[in-house]
């Protein structure tokens, strides 16, 4: 089967949205030469061919129509945290004496 990536999918996503396993993220990587932990740009074909699909998951997902995105985008990852004493917590970042 062949599918694309929606924004913010992960592989992880992708293999339960489509095989209703997680653990398929790793068979999905292999297949398709990327790596589990790569940012799959949206739009990304992918090829999901899976023989240990749990159909309980699978149905309920195609049932309640979820399609998850957990990943972060490129953009997320340059998020860039204030510091200072302004932007501290206090009793975290900050101590009170």
């Amino acid at each position: 089967m062949k599918m694309q990536v929606l924004h913010n999918q992960s592989l992880l996503d992708i293999a339960i949205q489509h095989t209703g396993s997680v653990e398929n993220a790793f068979a999905i990587a292999a297949e398709n030469g990327i790596s589990i932990s790569d940012i799959v740009p949206a739009g990304t074909d992918i090829v999901i061919s899976s023989d240990n699909d749990r159909k309980e998951i699978l149905s309920y997902y195609q049932d309640k129509k979820i399609k998850p995105a957990t990943s972060r985008s490129e953009s997320d990852a340059e998020i860039r945290y204030n510091k200072g004493i302004k932007y501290w917590e206090i009793g975290n970042g900050f101590k009170v004496s």
